[in-house]
């Protein structure tokens, strides 16, 4: 799905610039990609946290009106990358990336687990243990998945889902190594019991401090 959102270009840069924009409730940002030469701008924060709370953010098709002064310029982009502050719920850039609508480009979606209530491996005690939380495909802007599916319903303890087991949509080829390991499931840990005499019997040949046998008495 395409969505329109609208950003301002911008000439004045740095994070003095930045902290001014961000508390008046604009995030700075930067367009580059096909044919053009990478410029700054500035979206509503309000408009870009639309988008990314209803379409999830990264990889997100765009038609970006760029404004300058009286003139716009329309350009097709994909949302690249969002930048957050490290501990606060909070925006601080975002890159769009300029595509073409008929050439395929090359990005990293993320990996869902389903199947995972059925799973036979799961069901049977064992631990799931994901590995590879997405992978690089190629395709058409317009053919990026929101994600690739893991389907585990049939796994069972001991085995492993690779990234030739992931269930692709047409159109699209993914460029991670086909061998490499998404996710596997453990065996569960057995506890070992301790008998109360074994303790006893442990306790007992322990040494003691401050004992002496009867050859070592002091001369």
């Amino acid at each position: 799905m395409e969505i329109r959102l609208q950003a301002e270009r911008r000439y004045d840069t740095g994070k003095g610039v930045s902290r001014k924009l961000r508390n008046s409730g604009m995030i700075p940002g930067v367009l580059y990609g096909s044919g053009i030469e990478p410029c700054s701008l500035t979206v509503k924060l309000e408009d870009l946290s639309d988008v990314i709370r209803q379409y999830g953010g990264t990889n997100v098709l765009v038609e970006l009106e760029v404004l300058k002064g009286e003139k716009s310029e329309t350009h097709l982009a994909m949302i690249k990358e969002v930048q957050r502050h490290p501990f606060k719920d909070k925006v601080l850039h975002v890159d769009f990336m300029k595509v073409e609508r008929f050439e395929e480009v090359t990005t990293k979606v993320p990996i869902m687990i389903s199947g995972d209530e059925q799973s036979r491996g799961i069901r049977a005690g064992g631990t799931l243990q994901h590995i590879l939380w997405e992978v690089e495909v190629e395709c058409l802007p317009s053919d990026i998945p929101d994600h690739l599916i893991a389907d585990i319903e049939k796994l069972a303890v001991g085995e492993h889902l690779s990234v030739r087991d992931l269930i692709v949509p047409p159109g699209v080829k993914v460029l991670t190594d086909p061998d490499d390991v998404v996710l596997t499931i453990l065996a569960p840990r057995v506890a070992v019991a301790v008998a109360p005499e074994e303790e006893v019997e442990a306790a007992s040949e322990a040494p003691r401090q401050g004992t002496q046998s009867k050859g070592e008495k002091e001369t």
